[in-house]
């Protein structure tokens, strides 16, 4: 009798053991979220209620540096914009159906200047969305094809159409690709599948496009191939100037137009070139421009030749440039150049890379640093050794300089790519403030708490999301004189997720 007594116990015993080491997963999972979240402390929305050029003021007046809005072109409420949005608004008056002669406008004129002779259309439209879809729209009335080649990752609008140009969306919603849509793989020499390290990655992926475009014109006529001349969105990646040249020349063999997506990338913001498929040197049937072009006053442009707009007939008249489009795109060319902004943008990108360079062989973090001009990318990875993502300490490091009061954003299919492309007024001084900073959190971190690659790789985790999804995901504007929200800035966690999954880039375009 005390035999089967000791022999029950001994069971329950090891049945509790058993339940014990089936749970530790799960315990030493918390136990990561509940350091990681403890370090980032507080993460409520920035409640911005003004903002001035390169700067950003919250409900406090505390002033933060903006690295990230790249909308704001010549830099936030810029008082000749600001000015020239206002008089206009006020004289212009909207008459359907009526065709009224306002005499020619300046601006269209202006920005032609900028760009090559056989550019010489202009259709004004109100974001870069609604200029990727008329572009679209151009390219398939024009060739009489129905398939498009786009770059992985790549985001284009939010607008359903142009939805399925973005591999970025559908990804991450989980919706189908359509037939007509065919994937260049991207030219990703620090984490594709070709690397830097092998001479002959470029002829790969070269050949990888090859056959995706053979793909389209198996599966219809091509109607266009359009991307970024440098791929921003993807987490600044900069392709060599011979894959673009050679992907435009295996569109144009199949009979497809090249669509040039400069909303992120156009207008100086290189500071070598005004464009940057001039700098790629490649020569795009047709270019989209987006907000920047206003300063962020919902205004942008597909730009293409005569000979491809005429496609549109009498339809070209819904795309005339206003009054309002005339005054504020003139001002802001106008502020680009008189206050220098090419060159500052070339002097200051030049000094930041190299800056965040050494910050690179100082910090373990750091994998990589790219770009060009005010454009520029760095991989955060759990070490450079094994180059994987760390999302963690990429979202660590954004509330982390946050409280340092600059304005970070991690983006890349990973979201482990800190990105910095601040409006054109950013200053040497800015940088010197912006790497003292990152420096100084990146010292900080506190590793020794942080779990270590090999035994994240055992668990499954992924910080509260919503914190910073997307660039300018962690900003929520508020009226002055608003109070202060105490609640849980967790509390709706699983709808600010959705919500900046679907509209991170929304006010971007």
């Amino acid at each position: 009798m005390l035999s089967l007594v000791m022999l029950s116990i001994i069971v329950s015993l090891l049945s509790k053991v058993h339940v014990q080491m089936e749970l530790l997963p799960y315990f030493c999972d918390f136990s990561k979220s509940f350091r990681l979240q403890n370090l980032q402390k507080d993460h409520r929305p920035l409640k911005i209620v003004r903002a001035s050029h390169q700067y950003m003021y919250d409900n406090t007046n505390s002033e933060y540096i903006d690295c990230v809005n790249f909308v704001s072109h010549v830099g936030h409420c810029h008082p000749s914009v600001v000015r020239a949005a206002y008089l206009t608004n006020n004289l212009e008056a909207i008459t359907p159906g009526w065709d009224i002669d306002w005499g020619e406008p300046t601006y269209p004129q202006q920005l032609r200047h900028t760009l090559p002779e056989y550019l010489d259309t202009f259709l004004f439209c109100n974001s870069g969305s609604e200029a990727v879809d008329l572009s679209l729209q151009l390219s398939q009335l024009y060739t009489g094809g129905t398939e498009a080649v786009v770059t992985d990752n790549a985001f284009h609008g939010s607008i359903d159409s142009v939805h399925h140009l973005s591999p970025k969306v559908f990804k991450t919603n989980n919706i189908t690709k359509a037939d007509w849509v065919h994937i260049i793989p991207m030219p990703d020499l620090y984490r594709g599948e070709h690397r830097r390290e092998d001479p002959a990655a470029i002829d790969k992926y070269l050949a990888e496009a090859r056959e995706v475009v053979q793909g389209a014109r198996q599966a219809g006529k091509v109607a266009c191939f359009i991307s970024e001349p440098m791929l921003i969105i993807p987490g600044c990646i900069m392709p060599p100037s011979t894959w673009l040249q050679e992907v435009y020349k295996l569109v144009r063999e199949s009979g497809g137009l090249c669509i040039a997506d400069e909303v992120q990338t156009g207008l100086g913001r290189l500071g070598s070139h005004f464009w940057s498929f001039q700098a790629q040197e490649v020569n795009p049937d047709i270019v989209i421009i987006g907000k920047t072009i206003g300063n962020g006053y919902p205004m942008a442009s597909v730009i293409t030749s005569k000979e491809i707009a005429a496609v549109l007939g009498d339809r070209a008249k819904e795309y005339r440039c206003s009054q309002v489009m005339n005054a504020v795109g003139s001002v802001v060319l106008e502020g680009l150049r008189q206050e220098h902004l090419m060159e500052t943008a070339a002097s200051v990108g030049t000094f930041l890379l190299e800056e965040l360079l050494k910050l690179q062989h100082k910090h373990e973090y750091i994998g990589d640093v790219r770009g060009r001009g005010l454009m520029v990318g760095m991989e955060v990875v759990w070490s450079r050794q094994s180059r994987k993502p760390a999302q963690e300490i990429a979202e660590l490091i954004v509330n982390k300089m946050r409280e340092e009061y600059v304005i970070l954003a991690n983006e890349g299919q990973e979201r482990n790519i800190l990105m910095v492309m601040p409006p054109m007024c950013f200053t040497q001084e800015n940088a010197i403030s912006l790497i003292q900073r990152l420096d100084k959190v990146l010292t900080e971190l506190p590793k020794h708490r942080i779990l270590k690659e090999e035994e994240s790789s055992l668990l499954s985790y992924r910080i509260l999301p919503g914190i910073c999804e997307g660039r300018l995901g962690i900003i929520q504007p508020q009226k002055a004189g608003e109070e202060e929200d105490d609640s849980d800035g967790f509390q709706n966690s699983k709808n600010m997720d959705l919500e900046y999954r679907q509209s991170s880039y929304h006010d971007l375009d």
